[in-house]
């Protein structure tokens, strides 16, 4: 086997989801980064490719490239992690991470406005009670001889 079988060899093909494709706040171009993103994402689900990278790929600006990121992570299809050496502004490292469906950013509402009041006619004793007929389902299913019964 020579060494150009042994390389891993990266498709760099994506699907681009409904979700992503049909969003409204979304612009074209955004969806199309989306899925360029995707398609490098490695093993580890992320991307590290530069805004220079991209804008390179698609003859844009950079400014152009963070607009399409923003838009992306404003939705919450994205998320940027940036490493800066400390007391540095100098990027040293940025990590992009993507989701299928967008992140919920409401996450502060109080936990009562997501249940609603129990139906207590389905919730009561009377209700829970165990009549003749299912006993005898029970012990029909319960034993393995029913000839017995």
């Amino acid at each position: 086997m020579n060494k150009s079988e042994n390389k891993k060899v990266t498709s760099y093909y994506t699907i681009l989801n409904s979700t992503v494709r049909y969003d409204k706040k979304l612009s074209s171009n955004a969806k199309l980064l989306y899925a360029e993103i995707s398609s490098l994402t490695n093993e580890l689900d992320f991307c590290y490719a530069t805004n220079s990278y991209f804008a390179k790929r698609y003859n844009v600006s950079k400014q152009s490239i963070n607009n399409w990121l923003k838009n992306l992570e404003e939705n919450g299809y994205i998320e940027r992690h940036i490493y800066r050496p400390e007391g540095s502004k100098e990027i040293k490292n940025r990590y992009i991470t993507t989701f299928e469906k967008p992140l919920q950013l409401n996450f502060n509402r109080p936990l009562q406005d997501f249940f609603t009041d129990i139906n207590k006619t389905l919730n009561n004793k009377k209700n829970n009670k165990i009549n003749k007929d299912s006993k005898k389902v029970n012990s029909i299913v319960q034993n393995p001889n029913p000839r017995e019964l």
